[in-house]
């Protein structure tokens, strides 16, 4: 029998070409590499070492694949088998994680294209668009199809996991027929969460579709329910069954992995390749990902729509407030005119400001609110409250503050009383998404409580919100 290359097919390819086509892949590269030490070089050697370091998929050993590549193409730079594998590994490369493997692929397949344009390896190139054929299955992919075909084949699983085991003594150098026996065993024992177990590795696909339908339904009750978006991390208890199946067959591997002998053996032979997913489970498959897409999605632009919306007020300052009436002409006022135009506010906000009083006197009972409406919602709060603790370039000293409650608009609401050896200034000062204030008391307050209470007052005559005008 002859290759491409023209060299008959060696004892040591044909082995190492057996191993890799049973999964057998440490065994393969093994098998692979003595032959290489025992014959030379040889391009079905090399073709073998390169796709079983490269159905691995890790960095590592795809640097070690294209290091076998490159040098069997060295020795038989015209070999269909070892460029067409060449290509379809490069070709399978990311673009921008590897662009260099890209381009060497690509190289590669242009050299088969002009050698052998009709060839069966150009066609299979050709076939896969250029864009890499598929790697043999990996060890975890190959273990939960046999489970599943084991779970489904109406055979009593203890008179499976016993088949298997049987099978696995009869030709102990098969890693596929001892994990197989591992698993099987593991899943018969009776633990009450293997009943779950056993119903995801039945059906994978529909699981995962119940899962994802699962945290989806969550991700999108946290906006609805005005939950925090941490909050979605209540959703992990629904991965219990795969991470449930990830260890047991994780373990059943490691279990089979320590029961091979020591020395290479060959398979069992005519193992079943593992098919591709059926159109039921391609169609879940799909499904799975428009749910989660659409959930995600939906979750954080309702999100970001709660965390950017603000009140809408239209400030209106009254006429009266607590029998006091407006007084545009007193001294505050001005004060609070000056104040407002030296503040720098953000874009769109509207200021507003009104002095009450009682009487002629300055000195007669008085309140003051100076404020804004407006989208506040990228404001830190704590700039906006600050420097109303530290009024020394007044001439007057902080004795007492406190955080009070905000009442029904919400928000924060924090006051302070200053004073010096001849008088007091008492305030309360709110802030929320939509509005912020300051109610000022010249003079002694009757208290904390009455304090707070004025200022809850005051905003609540002065602001009205724009839903509740509408209705």
């Amino acid at each position: 029998m002859q290759e491409n290359s023209g060299q008959s097919v060696l004892p040591a390819h044909e082995r190492a070409e057996l191993l890799l086509r049973a999964g057998e892949l440490r065994q393969a590269r093994e098998a692979a590499r003595a032959g290489l030490d025992q014959e030379g070089p040889h391009a079905g050697l090399y073709l073998v070492l390169g796709r079983a370091h490269a159905a691995e998929d890790e960095d590592d050993h795809d640097t070690e694949a294209e290091q076998a590549y490159r040098a069997g193409l060295d020795a038989f730079p015209d070999d269909l088998d070892l460029l067409a594998a060449y290509a379809e590994f490069g070709l399978a490369g990311d673009v921008m994680d590897q662009p260099g493997r890209r381009a060497r692929g690509q190289r590669a397949a242009d050299r088969l294209n002009e050698l052998a344009p009709d060839s069966p390896q150009a066609g299979r190139l050709a076939a896969t668009g250029q864009s890499g054929a598929a790697r043999p299955a990996s060890q975890a992919h190959i273990q939960r199809y046999d489970v599943k075909t084991a779970l489904n084949s109406g055979v009593d699983l203890a008179v499976a996991a016993a088949q298997a085991r049987e099978a696995a003594e009869a030709w102990p150098h098969d890693r596929r027929l001892a994990v197989r026996a591992e698993t099987l065993t593991a899943l018969e024992r009776p633990y009450g969460h293997l009943s779950l177990v056993r119903a995801t590795l039945r059906a994978p696909y529909r699981t995962a579709l119940i899962i994802c339908s699962l945290v989806s339904a969550w991700m999108l009750a946290l906006p609805l329910l005005h939950l925090p978006l941490a909050a979605g991390l209540w959703a992990l208890p629904a991965l219990i069954p795969v991470r449930l199946e990830q260890a047991l067959l994780r373990g059943a591997r490691r279990r089979a992995e320590r029961r091979m002998p020591a020395d290479t053996g060959l398979p069992a032979p005519g193992a079943p390749a593992v098919p591709p997913p059926t159109r039921g489970e391609r169609t879940m498959l799909a499904l799975t990902f428009v749910v989660a897409v659409c959930a995600i999605s939906s979750a954080f632009t309702w999100q970001y729509a709660r965390a950017t919306d603000y009140p809408h007020y239209k400030a209106a300052v009254p006429r009266t407030f607590q029998g006091m009436p407006l007084r545009p002409d007193a001294p505050m006022a001005d004060e609070l005119e000056t104040y407002l135009a030296g503040t720098t506010l953000p874009r769109g906000v509207q200021s507003f400001s009104g002095v009450y009083g009682e009487g002629d006197r300055d000195s007669a009972r008085a309140v003051a609110v100076v404020g804004a409406t407006g989208d506040l919602h990228a404001e830190d709060p704590d700039d906006l409250y600050a420097g109303l603790d530290d009024l020394g370039f007044a001439g007057l000293t902080l004795q007492d503050s406190w955080s009070a409650s905000p009442g029904p608009l919400g928000g924060r609401l924090e006051c302070f009383v200053h004073g010096n050896g001849t008088g007091a200034l008492s305030m309360c000062a709110w802030v929320d998404k939509g509005s912020v204030g300051v109610v000022l008391v010249p003079g002694e307050t009757e208290g904390r409580d009455s304090l707070a209470r004025t200022a809850r007052a005051l905003r609540k005559a002065v602001l009205r919100p724009r839903a509740a005008e509408a209705v």
